[in-house]
C-alpha cells in the first residue's frame, strides 16, 4: 500500500511539472505537490516504528483502544446493516449513540473506512491517527504557503513544527480530537483568505467554506476541538480588526505616491522556496513625490471607521452559522444528551482539571524535565501536553516579532517605509500578520493555565465551554500560531540583512549565545551534580533524577544546534536556500528525536478484547435478551466495552462522561448486589475473578473455562421486559427515586410511574416473544386486565411506543431509570423504536443548507462568469 502511494505521488508530481512546463498550468502547483509528500515522508519517518508494525501506539492504547475501537466498530456494523446506530443497547443499559457526539459515525473518513472494511482491525485506527497528523501539515503548509504567500521552505518549517507539536503526539490516542484539530490551518486558509476583505459581499463564501471545513472538523466528534477553533477564529478576527483599524488611521494620514520596481528584482526559481515573490517584489519598490493628506474628521470618517468591524462581524457569523447548521445532525442530538449527564452539574473545579501548571511551562524548552511519556512522568501535577514544538520554532517565532517590517501609524518615517513597500493592502496585511499570530499565541496560553490563571474561568461562563474540562489543550492553538510565527521568522531571517534589520538579527543572535552559554555553563552541570548527590536515595529518585539530567542535556544540544544555525545566516556561509533546508531538518530532527519512541508498546492493546471462550458460552445461552455484569474490578484481564465486538449487553462500561446521569445515579445507589434494583437491570451472568465474593444465596458458577475469569449466573435476575399489576404515579423525578428505595418496594410485582395522570393497572400476564436490535424492541404480550408493561432499559427521550399498530405514543419514565407502556386486557403486539425527533430535525437542516450552499455557489460563479 505504501509503495503503491508513493508511486502515485511521483506520477501526479510529474504530470503537474509537465503541465506547468507547457503553460497548461499557469500556477507551480508541482512545488505544493512535492511539498506534501515531503510531509508524508517525514510523517512515516517519525511513525516508522508502528507503521512497519514493530510496535503500537500509544504503548497502552489510551482511549484509541478502549473506547474508540469497539465505538467504531459497532458503528461500523449497524451501518453495515443497514440503519443509522442511533441507540447502543449493549452498553449502560442502553444509551443514546447519536447523542455521544464522540461517536464519530458521519465523519467522512470514518464512515469510509465503517462502509468499506467494517471488520477493521485496531491498526487501522492507528492509521487514521498517523493520517490526520499529516493532514494537519499539509493544511498547515498550505496555509503558509498560499493563504500568507510565504516561501515553501518557511511554510514547510512552519507545519513540520505544528503537526508534530506536543498536543498531536499526546492526544495520538484521542483520534476525535486530532481528527477535528487538524483541520484548524484548513479553516483559517479559507477564513483568512477573505477576511482582509470582508467588505465585499463575495468575500463571504470564503467564511461560508470556513463554515464547511469546520462542520466536517465537528463530525468527528470532539466539541473541544470545534469549541476551540471557533474561539481561535474569534481572537485571530478581533487582532484582526484592531489592527486594520490601525492602519485604516494611519492610511489617512499617510503618503501617497506612485511607485515603481527597482531593476534587478530576484526572479530566480530558488527565491520561490525562500521568499515569496510579492515579498521580493513589494521589498524593492520606492516611493515618489509623497503627498500628505489631512484627515477629515467628519460622519464619512466615523462611518467608514465602523464598517470593517461591522462586515467583521458579520463574516465571522456566517462561519459559525454555516458550522451549526451543516453540523446539526450531531449538535442537536448532543445538546439533548448534555441535559441527562452528569456534566450539566459540573463546578469550576472539574471544568479546570488538567490545567497546564506554571511549573510545567519549562516544557517548552525541555519537554522531558518532568518526563515526557506517561511511563516516567513524575510531576506532582496530571500529565499534560507542554505545548513543546522545537527549540528553533521558538526562536524563529521571537525574530518575527522583532524583524516585522510594520512601520508605526504616528512616525512620518513609518509613512515612508510604508510607501517604500508598496502601501498595498497586501503588503499591509503581511506586515502585522506577526502582531495577529504572536497575540492568539499568547491569549491561548494563558488560557491553557486555567486554574492557574483567571481568564479560564471567565470563558467558562460562555454556553459549552463550562462543560469542558482540561484546559492544558488550549496548547494546540498557541502551537498553532508559534509555528505561522516560526514560519515568518524563518522568512525573515532569510531575507538580505542589511541596517536596522542586520542590528536586530544580530541582537538576538547575541542573546541565544548568551542563553547557550548559561545553560551549558550552569544548567548541564548542575543537573550532573544533582545526580552524583542523590546516588544513595531512593531509586524512584535516582530515575526522576537521571530523566531531568538527559532533558536538560538534549535541550543544550540542540540550542548549540540553533545557535550554530543563527551563526551561518549571519555569516552568509551558504546560500538561503540551503540554510532553510537546514532549518527544516533541525527542526524535525528536533521533534522527531524527542517524540516518536515515547509512547510505544510492544502488545498489540486490542488483545484483551479476544475473549473467545467466555464471549462464545455467553452466545449460546438461550431465552434471552439479558445482560453480564463485568464491573468488578476485571479491567486488566476484559475490556470494558468488549461487549460492543460480541454482542453481548452489558449493564455498565467504560468510565464515559457522557454516560445518562440516570443510570450513573442508579447504579451507585442500588445498593449491593443482593438487591432486588440489581435484579431489575436483567443482569443474568456476572463475570469475575475465581476467587470473587459474591451473595452466593443468588450467584452460583455457570462457567470456569477460561484460564483467569469465571461467570457467575444471577437466579433472580428479572426479564428484560415484564408485567406489573400495581403502578404508584409519583409527580417527580425524586418523588421516584426515593419511591424505588421505600422498604418493600418490589420491582418484580409494582412499578414506580413519573405522571400526573392515573393509571389504570391491576391485571396480570406475561411476554411471550421479545426481539430486540439497536434502537427496535418488538414483543407480544398477554394480560387478563390494564396492566403496565415494564422494559429494563434506561428511558430516554425519542423512544415511542406503538401498540397493536395504532398511533405512536411516548414511553413513560418507570422506576426512576427505566421504561413503562400501559396495556389495555387482551393480546397484544407492541413495538418501541428509537427516532429521536432533533436527530431528523438536524438531518434536515443538515440537507436543506448543503442544497442552498451548492445552489448559492453555482448562481454566483454563473455571474462572475458572466462579468
Amino acid at each position: 500500500m505504501l509503495w503503491f502511494l508513493l508511486a502515485l505521488w511521483l506520477a501526479v508530481l510529474a504530470l503537474a511539472v509537465i503541465a506547468y512546463r507547457r503553460g497548461i498550468c499557469k500556477t507551480p502547483w508541482h512545488t505544493d505537490i512535492a511539498a506534501l509528500g515531503l510531509l508524508a515522508l517525514a510523517t512515516l519517518g517519525f511513525f516508522w516504528r508502528v507503521v512497519t508494525g514493530q510496535n503500537w501506539m500509544p504503548a497502552d492504547g489510551g482511549d484509541l483502544v478502549s473506547f474508540l475501537y469497539p465505538t467504531y466498530r459497532f458503528a461500523a456494523a449497524t451501518l453495515r446493516g443497514g440503519a443509522w446506530p442511533l441507540w447502543n443497547p449493549y452498553l449502560y443499559a442502553g444509551a443514546p449513540h447519536v447523542g455521544d457526539i464522540q461517536a464519530g459515525f458521519l465523519y467522512p473518513p470514518n464512515l469510509l473506512l465503517f462502509l468499506l472494511w467494517p471488520q477493521f482491525p485496531y491498526a487501522a485506527l492507528q492509521g487514521l491517527s498517523i493520517g490526520h497528523i499529516w493532514f494537519a501539515g499539509a493544511g498547515m503548509y498550505l496555509l503558509l504557503a498560499r493563504g500568507l504567500r510565504l516561501g515553501r521552505v518557511p511554510a514547510l518549517a512552519g507545519a513540520v513544527a505544528f503537526m508534530f507539536s506536543d498536543a498531536f503526539i499526546t492526544h495520538f490516542g484521542n483520534l476525535n480530537f486530532n481528527a477535528a484539530a487538524s483541520w484548524l490551518p484548513w479553516v483559517f486558509w479559507a477564513f483568512g483568505c477573505g477576511l482582509a476583505a470582508a467588505g465585499r459581499p463575495w468575500r463571504l463564501w470564503n467564511a461560508a467554506l470556513a463554515g464547511v471545513l469546520l462542520a466536517i472538523a465537528t463530525l468527528a466528534g470532539h466539541i473541544q476541538g470545534t469549541l476551540f477553533i471557533i474561539l481561535a477564529l474569534g481572537i485571530y478576527t478581533a487582532f484582526w480588526l484592531w489592527l486594520d483599524r490601525a492602519a485604516a488611521c494611519a492610511a489617512r494620514v499617510g503618503t501617497v505616491g506612485e511607485t515603481r520596481h527597482a531593476p534587478g528584482v530576484s526572479e530566480a526559481p530558488d527565491a520561490w522556496w525562500v521568499v515569496s515573490r510579492a515579498d521580493l517584489a513589494a521589498g524593492e519598490r520606492r516611493p515618489s513625490a509623497p503627498v500628505r493628506a489631512r484627515p477629515r474628521l467628519g460622519f464619512q470618517t466615523i462611518l467608514s471607521s465602523w464598517r470593517q468591524p461591522v462586515f467583521g462581524l458579520i463574516y465571522l457569523l456566517v462561519c459559525l452559522l454555516v458550522v451549526c447548521f451543516l453540523s446539526a445532525p450531531v449538535l442537536l442530538p448532543a445538546l439533548e444528551l448534555a441535559r441527562h449527564t452528569a456534566r450539566t452539574t459540573w463546578n469550576y473545579t472539574q471544568s479546570a482539571g488538567f490545567s497546564l501548571s506554571p511549573a510545567q511551562l519549562i516544557g517548552w524548552l525541555i519537554p522531558g524535565f518532568f518526563g515526557r511519556g506517561p511511563q516516567f512522568h513524575w510531576g506532582a501535577w496530571p500529565r499534560v501536553e507542554v505545548g513543546y514544538l522545537g527549540i528553533l520554532p521558538l526562536i524563529l517565532a521571537g525574530l518575527a516579532i522583532v524583524l516585522r517590517r510594520a512601520p508605526r501609524p504616528s512616525d512620518p518615517a513609518g509613512d515612508d517605509a510604508a510607501a517604500a513597500d508598496g502601501a498595498s493592502a497586501a503588503s499591509r496585511n503581511g506586515l502585522r500578520q506577526p502582531l495577529v499570530w504572536a497575540g492568539l499565541a499568547a491569549i491561548s496560553l494563558v488560557l491553557a493555565l486555567g486554574i492557574y490563571a483567571i481568564p479560564h474561568g471567565w470563558l467558562t461562563l460562555l454556553p459549552g465551554f463550562g462543560q469542558l474540562r482540561a484546559p492544558a489543550r488550549f496548547v494546540l492553538v498557541a502551537d498553532f500560531a508559534l509555528a505561522a510565527l516560526a514560519a515568518l521568522g524563518l522568512e525573515a531571517a532569510l531575507r538580505p540583512l542589511a541596517g536596522a534589520t542586520r542590528q536586530t538579527f544580530e541582537r538576538a543572535w547575541r542573546l541565544v549565545g548568551y542563553a547557550t552559554g548559561a545553560v551549558l555553563a550552569f544548567g548541564v552541570p548542575l543537573a550532573y551534580l544533582a545526580l552524583l548527590l542523590t546516588q544513595d536515595r531512593d531509586p524512584a529518585v535516582v530515575l526522576r533524577v537521571s530523566i531531568t539530567l538527559i532533558a536538560v542535556a538534549t535541550f543544550a544540544g540542540l540550542l548549540v544546534a540553533c545557535l550554530l544555525w543563527l551563526t551561518a545566516r549571519r555569516g552568509e556561509w551558504a546560500r538561503p536556500l540551503t540554510l532553510g533546508w537546514l532549518a527544516v531538518a533541525l527542526i524535525y530532527l528536533d521533534v522527531a528525536s524527542l517524540a516518536a519512541y515515547q509512547d510505544l508498546g510492544d502488545r498489540d492493546p486490542s488483545a484483551g478484547f479476544n475473549q473467545p471462550t467466555i464471549a462464545g458460552f455467553l452466545a449460546g445461552q438461550p431465552a434471552g435478551p439479558f445482560r453480564v455484569d463485568a464491573r468488578t474490578g476485571i479491567e486488566r484481564e476484559w475490556q470494558p466495552d468488549i461487549a460492543l465486538l460480541y454482542g453481548l449487553e452489558d449493564a455498565g462500561g467504560l468510565v464515559n462522561p457522557l454516560a445518562l446521569a440516570d443510570w450513573s445515579r442508579y447504579w451507585e445507589g442500588m445498593g449491593s448486589r443482593s438487591s432486588r434494583l440489581y435484579d431489575l437491570l436483567n443482569i443474568r451472568y456476572l463475570i469475575g475473578r475465581k476467587d470473587v465474593k459474591l451473595d452466593w444465596d443468588k450467584f452460583s458458577l455457570a462457567f470456569d473455562g477460561d484460564p483467569k475469569l469465571n461467570v457467575y449466573i444471577n437466579r433472580r435476575a428479572l426479564p428484560r421486559a415484564f408485567l406489573v399489576g400495581q403502578v404508584q404515579p409519583v409527580s417527580s423525578h425524586e418523588a421516584a427515586w426515593a419511591a424505588i428505595h421505600a422498604a418493600g418496594f418490589d420491582p418484580a410485582t409494582m412499578a414506580v410511574v413519573e405522571s400526573a395522570a392515573v393509571i389504570a393497572a391491576g391485571g396480570r400476564g406475561e411476554v411471550t416473544e421479545l426481539v430486540a436490535s439497536p434502537g427496535r424492541l418488538t414483543l407480544r404480550a398477554v394480560a387478563d386486565g390494564p396492566a403496565l408493561l415494564v422494559i429494563s432499559q434506561m428511558w430516554y427521550p425519542g423512544w415511542q411506543a406503538r401498540v397493536d399498530g395504532g398511533s405512536s405514543s411516548a414511553v413513560l419514565r418507570t422506576n426512576y431509570a427505566f421504561q413503562g407502556v400501559v396495556l389495555p386486557a387482551g393480546d397484544h403486539q407492541v413495538e418501541l423504536r428509537f427516532d429521536p425527533s432533533l436527530w431528523r430535525i438536524g438531518l434536515g437542516t443538515a440537507a436543506v443548507t448543503a442544497a442552498a450552499l451548492l445552489v448559492a455557489a453555482a448562481v454566483g460563479r454563473r455571474r462572475r462568469r458572466g462579468r
